[in-house]
């Protein structure tokens, strides 16, 4: 797990997506899954996305995909991102279910191309709020 305590831009967890910050505070990677119908849900939220039920659990992924698509960031938009300009912003299909796209930023010096496999790299922000990173798969 990478620490980014020093950073100051802290999101802002609600009911419904507390326990996935959290998660990747402690080094978890975790997402909604419905134990009625066994699809995974994103963005976290009261209900299943597939069958509408509410018997969702918190259940850690692989934490593995592929890049579908990204953006590199060239120009500093908030103070806290002084450090890391140029960065990259990717969009990552998850192994689990391929309609999940999940986005975070990608911390490997590499070639970037559609379908780049790539790991998740839980990050603490604080003790309650984390970071999803991507490193690229060696």
């Amino acid at each position: 797990m990478v620490d980014v305590a020093d950073r100051r831009a802290v999101g802002v967890p609600d009911r419904e997506s507390a326990p996935y910050w959290a998660a990747l505070a402690n080094g978890r990677f975790e997402l909604q899954h419905c134990r009625d119908c066994g699809r995974w849900t994103w963005p976290a939220r009261a209900i299943c996305s597939g069958c509408h039920g509410e018997n969702l659990d918190w259940e850690a992924v692989s934490g593995t995909g592929e890049v579908h698509s990204w953006v590199v960031t060239h120009q500093v938009y908030a103070p806290d991102f002084v450090d890391l300009v140029p960065y990259t912003v990717v969009l990552v299909r998850i192994d689990e279910q391929d309609d999940i796209l999940i986005p975070g930023r990608l911390v490997s010096d590499v070639d970037i191309d559609q379908g780049l496999r790539v790991r998740a790299m839980p990050a603490r922000i604080t003790d309650d709020v984390g970071e999803l990173l991507w490193t690229a798969e060696a």
